[in-house]
């Protein structure tokens, strides 16, 4: 199923201090090895600002970005737009759009916003490597309800707006989320893109929800979270990668939702990503064994927990009810094929996936109406599911 990537941090270990927990650690060496590591992730700012949440954004030079460090890039020629043209989101006067960005301030022409790796989160990322592997596929402990795409068509696109909320999470152990992805290939050689937001303290470090990207090449063992390794490359200079999100919904209230996108431009091969019908970025074509079209893909609501140890709730908490602003819902959805237009998924085109009824489910009849569009409900409140 869907793949938790973690960028490998090559450190040995001792004990460390983090989050007010004692973990595994590091030796002076070591320490010394992560400083060096920071000193590459994080590049000379020209600006600095301190967001109210705590993390520093730095505005590095658009051409001086972390991506531009993968060998594979050494002479790839930064792509400003996409060739192709896209629609406006369909706005509900009921929905709100979930806010996300680095609060009034902004990065001067030329730069790009950048959260600050800092020594924590290199040694959450080294933890969760050490126990989990760098690319996590099928993680025991994972549970999902989501509709994907049947694989008869090649895709180079999907879309969502997406319901956000801010489930609640028992431990440092848990994450719950809701993303869009495509991927290609076999699952011992696949490339995978991934956009949504999560609810995860192992890579944010509280129990905040953040948008987040990722992306995998299992045949290459390459992949990260946000901007931890050299990859996507960032154009949108308002809007930080891994930003919290500070409006999420409640049960029968307020809701909001971000409109979500990854399409693949039909020029260059690049894959863009679209955040509430901006192009943030995209992963070049080079950093993939294999991507010049997906053959899988879908609209996913997940959570993970350790083996033993009881699930999270996902969503809002509530099982699909038909009453959108209860569970968490995908409205909009769309895919493309190579026609290059959106699609709706209709449901000779989908499979409904639940692997564990009493703790999560998925409804998707297709076509709701024109304010929902083709829309899926999803979530629960997890606890004792298995292993």
């Amino acid at each position: 199923m869907i793949s938790i990537i973690l960028i490998c941090i090559c450190l040995m270990s001792n004990n460390y201090k983090i989050d007010g927990r004692m973990m595994e650690s590091i030796s002076q060496d070591d320490d010394l090895e992560l400083d060096n590591q920071l000193k590459l992730i994080n590049k000379p700012p020209l600006k600095t600002i301190q967001t109210v949440f705590g993390h520093i954004v730095d505005c590095v030079d658009i051409n001086k970005q972390l991506a531009f460090d993968n060998p594979l890039l050494k002479n790839h020629k930064i792509q400003l737009k996409p060739s192709f043209q896209h629609g406006r989101t369909t706005l509900d006067e009921n929905q709100r759009s979930a806010t996300l960005s680095i609060e009034e301030d902004l990065c001067p022409i030329g730069t790009i916003p950048i959260r600050r790796t800092t020594k924590d989160d290199l040694i959450r990322l080294k933890h969760l490597s050490n126990n989990n592997g760098m690319l996590i596929e099928e993680v025991e402990g994972s549970h999902f309800a989501a509709v994907n795409l049947n694989g008869a068509d090649r895709y180079y696109g999907i879309k969502g707006n997406i319901n956000t909320y801010n489930p609640t999470v028992a431990s440092k152990e848990q994450m719950s989320g809701a993303y869009i992805s495509l991927a290609k290939g076999p699952s011992q050689v696949r490339n995978r893109i991934m956009a949504g937001w999560q609810v995860y303290p192992k890579i944010q470090g509280d129990v905040q929800t953040y948008f987040f990207i990722a992306w995998e090449n299992k045949q290459n063992q390459t992949g990260c979270y946000n901007l931890q390794c050299p990859g996507f490359v960032q154009i949108d200079k308002k809007f930080h990668i891994g930003s919290p999100i500070t409006s999420t919904s409640t049960f029968g209230g307020q809701q909001f939702e971000m409109s979500v996108a990854i399409l693949l431009d039909p020029t260059t091969n690049n894959w863009w990503v679209r955040l509430e019908d901006k192009n943030l970025g995209y992963f070049p074509s080079t950093i993939f064994s294999d991507m010049s079209y997906a053959d899988e893909g879908g609209w996913y609501g997940r959570t993970m927990t350790t083996l033993g140890n009881p699930s999270p709730p996902m969503g809002s908490g509530h099982f699909p009810d038909d009453r959108f602003g209860h569970a968490c819902f995908i409205r909009q959805m769309t895919f493309q094929n190579e026609t290059r237009k959106d699609i709706p998924p209709e449901m000779k085109l989908v499979g409904i996936y639940k692997d564990n009824p009493s703790c999560y489910d998925v409804k998707y009849t297709g076509y709701v109406d024109k304010s929902l569009g083709y829309a899926m409900q999803f979530g629960g409140p997890g606890g004792n599911c298995g292993d």
